[in-house]
């Protein structure tokens, strides 16, 4: 039942306001009748009210003032004040300071009435909220210390001392730390165990931290989807024996996480006096579990250990970019891995965030796909890998992995260099056979001619096609000549005239080749002799 105070120095107006509502009906009691606001005070500290219907004008303690004091005791005590149309201005002040409503004289009873039952139903929703409040209070402190390690210094204390003592925090201890620790394979336990059971043991990674976490002050672990993000207090002890007693702590930790088969890496954070700095100590625990990238088989990674010196985009210069564009145009697959394991070294010796690794891997990446580019050549499936990866590099864990992946592509482009190649040296020959079979009659046909058609050097030519083809392409030249010569319908001594004059060509044809090593495919003159052109002639 609700509880009532009427507040009024006219003895009549209270009696009115008691008698002329049946408050049984609404549920609730008067409790105080005073007829002045300090004894409206007195009476509220010995037994609480939940509303007060109060006038604004009274001597000794107004309205207002008596509302001021009044919330005060109780902030969810609710007043609703009764005002001559004329001190509007009372009541508006009033409203302001936290007062529900307020009614003018006149007053109209059934208008009362309503108010007083929306002042009842408002109860019941703040009572129904403030009951969610508090079975939520757990949620308030996660969110406390999510945004004290995500804001700066500055904003963290101006938005979240004031929940220190609402929340009941008793955070003064001497030194501070944020502990990050993810589960490497949280990937692979979700897709095995499934959504449900994974949850299930995270909440059984969160009772082993707290176990194995007692030497500890204090310890807050705060879920993350793969993890915990861990808050520590300790005091009673240097901020060095602070640190080496959590580094012991996380690597038991880690070590007992990886025996049952969660690999757990740790991230440790950069020691702070400030509880109000922890945005400082959880960045240094980022920074350190990103060092993960460089040096994948460790787990326990510390903040002051992982500050190395990163160098700017232009220390990998453009000359170590362009030997692996020349190994590329080699194919020289070995020298092409060994660049590979250098590049890799090269990053871990130098970097310690893999931003600015990354920044390398991007020109890399991008030296790459200018030279696709520059092939001419059907590279679309690798230049959309490329593509990928540049706008997803995160997906990679390690610079192993990143590198292992680099290496493979430059070995799938060597492939299809290869591919190209071959179809180019094929295509080259065909038109070399076209070219002679559409000119081997020619007396002047020779292989500076057929070079020159088909744009590559003759020395190159003649063992290119020696090696593609099986034949020396003076050879080739003497079999096209020899198949029209061998038609059935020559007779008697014009047919034995002409087999003479073959097989002198022929024989003349070898001598020459074997004196100046396929250099020359046609014979114009040799002495005063024209064998081949007569030959040609005959024909």
């Amino acid at each position: 039942m609700r509880k009532i105070m009427i507040v009024d120095d006219n003895y009549l107006s209270a009696e009115g306001i008691e008698k002329n509502i049946d408050w049984e009906v609404l549920n609730a009691e008067i409790v105080h009748i005073c007829y002045n606001g300090t004894s409206a005070i007195d009476a509220m500290k010995k037994e609480p009210v939940d509303l007060i219907i109060s006038d604004i004008e009274m001597p000794d303690l107004d309205g207002i003032s008596m509302s001021r004091q009044a919330l005060d005791i109780n902030p969810m005590v609710k007043i609703i004040l009764i005002s001559a149309y004329d001190k509007f201005e009372y009541a508006r002040r009033a409203l302001l300071l936290g007062a529900l409503d307020y009614i003018e004289k006149p007053l109209d009873y059934a208008y009362l009435i309503q108010k007083v039952k929306n002042a009842f139903a408002l109860m019941e929703r703040e009572q129904k909220n403030l009951q969610l409040l508090k079975q939520s209070r757990p949620l308030l402190i996660e969110k406390f210390f999510r945004d004290i390690t995500h804001r700066s210094r500055q904003e963290a204390s101006y938005r979240l001392k004031p929940y220190l003592n609402y929340l009941n925090l008793k955070l003064d201890y001497d030194f501070y730390n944020v502990v990050i620790l993810e589960l490497e394979n949280a990937q692979s336990l979700r897709d095995s165990y499934g959504i449900e059971k994974f949850q299930m043991e995270l909440l059984n990674l969160r009772d082993l931290i707290t176990e194995q976490t007692s030497e500890l002050n204090y310890i807050y672990p705060l879920q993350d989807i793969d993890g915990y993000l861990c808050v520590i207090g300790q005091s009673g002890c240097q901020s060095g024996n602070f640190r080496q007693l959590t580094y012991k702590i996380i690597s038991a930790l880690v070590d007992n996480c990886n025996s049952q088969g969660l690999v757990l890496n740790a991230g440790i954070g950069a020691i702070v006096q400030d509880l109000w700095d922890l945005n400082r100590s959880y960045e240094s625990a980022v920074h350190a579990l990103d060092y993960r990238f460089f040096f994948p088989h460790q787990n326990v990674f510390d903040g002051r250990e992982a500050l190395g010196h990163d160098l700017s985009a232009t220390d990998f210069s453009d000359s170590r970019e362009e030997e692996l564009i020349r190994l590329l145009c080699k194919k020289d697959v070995s020298a092409i891995d060994s660049w590979f394991q250098d590049f890799s070294r090269w990053l871990t010796e130098n970097f310690r965030t893999k931003s600015f690794a990354f920044i390398q891997i991007y020109s890399l990446l991008g030296r790459i796909l200018k030279f696709f580019y520059e092939l001419n050549l059907d590279t679309h499936d690798l230049e959309a890998k490329i593509l990928y990866v540049y706008n997803h590099l995160e997906e990679f864990h390690t610079t192993e992995e990143l590198c292992h992946w680099l290496n493979d592509l430059c070995h799938l482009l060597c492939n299809k260099l290869d591919s190209s190649l071959n179809d180019y040296h094929q295509k080259l020959c065909e038109s070399v056979t076209s070219y002679i079979d559409e000119n081997y009659a020619s007396n002047t046909l020779c292989l500076n001619d057929i070079a020159s058609e088909a744009n590559v050097s003759p020395a190159y030519l003649s063992a290119l096609f020696k090696k593609k083809q099986g034949v020396s392409i003076s050879d080739y030249s003497a079999n096209q000549r020899r198949l029209p010569l061998s038609y059935s319908h020559k007779h008697d001594s014009e047919g034995n005239q002409y087999e003479m004059r073959l097989r002198q060509s022929i024989l003349f044809q070898h001598k020459l080749q074997e004196k100046n090593e396929c250099h020359s495919i046609c014979i114009q003159r040799y002495s005063d002799v024209k064998i081949l052109a007569f030959t040609c002639v005959s024909l």
